[in-house]
């Protein structure tokens, strides 16, 4: 597979600079802040979390702790947030994000199925985020008919590195490159990542029914009447045709040629609202309030967490008793 144009090597450019060498949030104008800020690029956006989840280690975090199918709106409100948080540049709003990130990170770990161990902050498993943020951005900006060139390619990389280093993924564990990169996320593809029990949910179940209305119920059905004409057609063609390629390939996922012209044919959409709409109208709701100075809604708690995993088990054994309750009556 062709590889992204090799950036120079990270640490001589920024020693002479003097950049700070605990990293930066990629800020307003830089092309990570631009790609992922746009509405533009939204339908292209789910497949870099679900890529993230291919991890054993964030696939098995994710599926224990269960909010995606709890409370998905409340989870995408709190990813979207965060996202915006760490990518921005004004106030202290990325550094007191990536220190909040890690706090709550570091108390997540257990056993895989394996029975290997995991932890959260493992560098490979904590980086994962920056890693399909990169390879994310690049794929969108080329399906978009706007690909980088290789000054923007290693712009990038830098943008990348100083994400990096802003959550506290040590330099020692960053590739020198972007071609270095590649080597090291495609090996992760085809030796690590899985099709584990959330990818599998995110790529079906999770992007099969729009937001439950909690108050307007009796709107549901028309509600959902029109997400199944008009959204769900281009979720279930973006969340596959966005995935890394070799990952599409090792799992067998359906793609076929027709599948593929459509996806084309959905980019070229994209890419008329983006001429068409300027470019202050497109942005991400949330990221136009960062910017304003609103902070919005905090990260998930640990405590949170647990009192979801206690609703989760005590549904799982409810579920367990009717089940047997049914099996009894036959």
């Amino acid at each position: 597979m062709a590889h992204p144009t090799e950036a120079p090597t990270r640490g001589t450019p920024r020693a002479i600079a003097g950049v700070n060498v605990q990293g930066r949030a990629p800020g307003r104008g830089s092309i990570m802040w631009d790609t992922l800020t746009d509405m533009a690029h939204l339908p292209l956006m789910p497949p870099i979390a679900i890529m993230q989840s291919a991890l054993p280690a964030v696939g098995t975090a994710v599926n224990k702790y269960g909010i995606y199918k709890s409370d998905p709106q409340a989870r995408g409100r709190r990813t979207n947030w965060s996202m915006i948080r760490f990518l921005y540049d004004g106030g202290d709003f990325a550094r007191r994000e990536a220190q909040d990130l890690r706090a709550l990170h570091a108390n997540i770990k257990g056993t895989l199925d394996d029975g290997r161990k995991y932890f959260a902050l493992n560098p490979k498993t904590f980086r994962i985020v920056p890693d399909t943020f990169l390879d994310g951005v690049i794929r969108i900006r080329r399906d978009m008919g706007r690909p980088l060139s290789p000054a923007e390619e290693a712009t990038l990389y830098e943008e990348y590195v100083q994400l990096c280093l802003l959550l506290g993924i040590q330099e020692k564990d960053i590739e020198p490159t972007l071609k270095d990169f590649y080597e090291y996320y495609e090996n992760l593809i085809m030796t690590e990542m899985t099709y584990n029990d959330t990818v599998k949910y995110l790529t079906t179940r999770a992007i099969e029914l729009p937001a439950r209305f909690k108050y307007v119920k009796a709107a549901q059905p028309y509600a959902d009447s029109a997400y199944q004409k008009l959204v769900y057609p281009t979720m279930k063609l973006t969340v596959i045709g966005q995935l890394h390629p070799l990952y599409r390939q090792r799992f067998d996922l359906p793609w076929s040629a027709h599948d593929q012209a459509r996806y084309e044919k959905l980019c070229r959409r994209l890419q008329l609202y983006a001429r068409l709409v300027p470019r202050v109208m497109r942005y991400n709701p949330v990221a136009l309030l960062v910017m304003l100075g609103i902070h919005g809604p905090g990260l998930v708690t640990l405590e949170e967490l647990g009192r979801i995993e206690e609703k989760k088990k005590a549904y799982e054994r409810h579920k367990n008793t009717e089940a047997s309750r049914s099996s009894s009556a036959v």
